[in-house]
């Protein structure tokens, strides 16, 4: 008997709180997942190049594994707490039938247990399919086939998966049962207390009004402008002013709402308008916490799933698919021997050398390296620079033109060689022209933009006594295949020039590019890796762009796989926020809709009403996430790429937005189940009983 009291209230329960075993379903396959990533295969293939990297992300997962049990009891908790609320009515009967407390509280107990494991039954299947699937799809995306895929499944992920959800139910069950088993048995049939309203003025709410906005306005200064990403104290700063400004904002901002709302008096717009003004003043706080926790969710899901379409965007625009180091004899017998060289076209050269001057200083051991001194003079760039108007051009460029006292040479032919293997244009230089190379990894956008002002006005630069003409665009091309040499601050050269100018310390590196009819057939990660496997046991040095491939990989998968997680979270704790809140705050004036029944409020009106409630209710804080989100957005891609929006950072912000704007969708959903919850567990009842009183009285009066 008692075990079969358990299992219909389990399933009453689970007919009657839908969403929010839901919501726990969705917890449970987003622990799962964000668990198992290391057998995610794109993860598994990263570990052979990145590895370091890696394991720190994998070293990150119990802190963010701690953090979302944090958040995840807050959503037991409250969604507990209505259910008990909810049936104190029948826990009070079946102390009066002679229940003792303790077999009530076991009673409970085995409810809590019931509903766990099923919930747990439900969502592990799910999230391990999921996850075979996610880990499919990214690997084609990112271009590694599926072929080499084996199912895995994680026992580990699903022992901390259910020790976290078993851990944060029995809390919360322990804190909830607890304290209701000790009540006395007249709290059982009381009704709800009401709750006192707040003291209110015009003029203090509107001070509260405008303090909330200024504070937000500041927020959004500081996050678009990117000084709170400056140090771990201005983002802290930022994001306590912000938190300031929606509680002062929302404080304030319930006796406006008011006459916005008594504007709708159709029908049972009074009460409608009664009751939302009710839930604003008197629930404020849960609706800024929700309100934060959207903003989160869309700014992490707007900015992951940005990261995670950009997956497959691996730049086909480059140098080179290897560079090797070495002479070319050696590296083509090398590639014959391992079979590599049927996926490569033939070598070209890139040859660098450090152009002795005045300023590096010699030991008297290297009297022989004097010969090789030149002099160099750009003291009319230095000149130019000082003369710009713009000041952060002006102070960049005054302090880094320095050092091309100390630059590198690039030889002409090599740098042409390059452009020819990216598809581009040779670069033309005469006999006393030279060109300013920048490395594209360590770019500063005003330093090109200062550069090319200073350029248009054609500058000379004297080496040896000898003017040269700068030829007016800053080169930036890759020259090898990943980091063997980054060089910056660099000049390229006519060949003759960089013959007579060159220096013993000369370095020749020869980049190859893997045939395209096999890059077209297998993508550029599988080629790349295929040919890297053949060379992994050669002695050649060299480095693959397989490298760079995987370190942009890296951080793109890293962070679209920890925002989306964190977002899911957020999201479903806000949503179970704002309904529990809703629904405890309609039973505590249920009241009211029975005196609306008696004097004649139809069902279909009642839940008209009820509709409008929820809609009002969860739009508000919405609204001012999705609001917030358009700065906060932002602020995110700032913080994460650590540059000011550029055009491909916009595509980056578009797509982020587009995702935003589609979430309501599904939030449109959540509010017609709770909409459909309320009607279900309140007017229901309430319309039989109106029915049963409109019968009794018929009855009454027949003779």
């Amino acid at each position: 008997m008692f075990f079969e009291l358990v299992r219909k209230n389990g399933r009453k329960t689970w007919r009657e709180n839908g969403i929010f075993f839901v919501s726990l379903i969705v917890s449970i396959i987003a622990f799962y997942i964000f668990l198992s990533l290391e057998n995610q295969d794109v993860i598994v293939f990263l570990k052979t190049m990145e590895s370091d990297a890696v394991q720190k992300l994998l070293a990150m997962l119990p802190v963010f594994y701690g953090v979302s049990l944090l958040f995840l009891f807050f959503l037991v908790y409250f969604s507990g707490l209505y259910q008990l609320q909810r049936r104190k009515y029948e826990f009070g009967v079946l102390l009066m039938l002679g229940m003792k407390r303790r077999r009530l509280f076991l009673l409970l107990l085995a409810e809590d247990i019931w509903n766990s494991l099923a919930s747990l039954l439900i969502g592990i299947p799910i999230a391990v399919f999921l996850s075979e699937m996610i880990s499919m799809i990214t690997s084609k995306v990112v271009g590694l086939g599926i072929i080499g895929h084996q199912f895995t499944f994680s026992p580990g992920a699903v022992l901390l998966t259910a020790a976290g959800f078993a851990g944060i139910k029995l809390a919360a069950f322990a804190l909830l049962s607890g304290k209701m088993v000790r009540r006395e048995i007249l709290y059982y049939f009381q009704d709800e207390e009401g709750e006192n309203e707040r003291a209110s003025g015009r003029i203090r709410n509107g001070i509260f009004l405008m303090g909330g906005l200024l504070c937000l306005g500041a927020a959004y200064a500081a996050a678009i402008s990117g000084t709170s990403w400056s140090s771990i104290n201005a983002m802290c700063l930022t994001v306590v002013i912000g938190i300031v400004g929606m509680f002062l904002a929302f404080y304030g901002l319930g006796p406006f709402l008011e006459r916005v709302w008594k504007g709708r008096q159709k029908g049972l717009g009074i009460f409608t308008a009664r009751q939302l003004t009710e839930q604003v003043s008197l629930h404020w706080k849960p609706l800024v916490i929700s309100s934060l926790l959207f903003l989160a969710a869309f700014c992490f899901l707007g900015y992951g799933i940005s990261a995670a379409d950009t997956l497959s965007d691996q730049s086909t625009v480059h140098s080179a698919d290897f560079t090797f180091y070495g002479d070319k004899g050696d590296v083509e017998r090398a590639l014959k021997e391992t079979g590599a060289d049927a996926y490569l076209e033939e070598p070209y050269e890139m040859r660098c050398a450090l152009l002795y001057t005045a300023a590096i200083p010699f030991d008297d051991t290297e009297e022989d390296m004097k010969a090789y001194v030149h002099d160099i003079d750009f003291g009319a760039l230095i000149d130019a620079a000082s003369g710009l108007e713009d000041q952060d051009e002006r102070l960049y460029l005054e302090s880094n033109l320095t050092y091309y006292e100390e630059p590198y040479l690039i030889a002409l032919s090599g740098y042409n060689n390059v452009l020819k293997a990216e598809g581009k244009e040779p670069l033309h230089l005469d006999a006393d022209e030279i060109a300013l190379y920048n490395n594209p990894q360590s770019i500063v956008t005003v330093g090109i933009s200062g550069l090319e002002k200073i350029l248009a006005e054609d500058p000379m630069v004297k080496i040896d006594g000898a003017d040269y003409r700068v030829y007016g665009t800053v080169c930036t091309e890759p020259l090898v295949a990943d980091r063997i040499i980054s060089l910056s601050h660099s000049l390229i050269v006519p060949d003759e020039l960089y013959e007579k100018l060159k220096s013993p310390s000369e370095s020749s590196y020869w980049n190859v590019m893997l045939r395209k009819d096999y890059v077209e057939e297998h993508g550029m990660m599988q080629a790349v890796y295929t040919v890297n496997e053949l060379l992994q046991d050669s002695n050649l040095e060299y480095e693959s762009y397989l490298q760079s491939m995987g370190r942009q990989l890296f951080y793109r998968v890293a962070s679209s796989y920890l925002t989306i997680y964190l977002a899911v979270i957020f999201f479903v704790i806000a949503n179970t926020v704002l309904s529990v809140q809703f629904l405890m705050h309609q039973r505590r004036t249920g009241e009211r809709v029975r005196i609306l029944t008696f004097l004649g409020a139809g069902y279909d009106m009642l839940c008209t009403s009820a509709e409008q409630q929820v809609r009002w209710y969860f739009l508000l804080p919405l609204a001012a996430a999705v609001i917030n989100s358009i700065f906060g957005l932002p602020s995110l891609i700032v913080g994460m790429t650590g540059s000011r929006i550029g055009s491909g950072d916009l595509t980056f912000l578009i797509s982020g937005l587009v995702v935003i704007a589609s979430v309501a969708v599904i939030e449109y959903v959540y509010m017609k189940a709770v909409v459909h919850l309320n009607s279900r567990l309140a007017y229901e009842k309430d319309r039989d009983r109106g029915r049963r009183t409109i019968y009794e009285r018929r009855a009454g009066a027949d003779p």
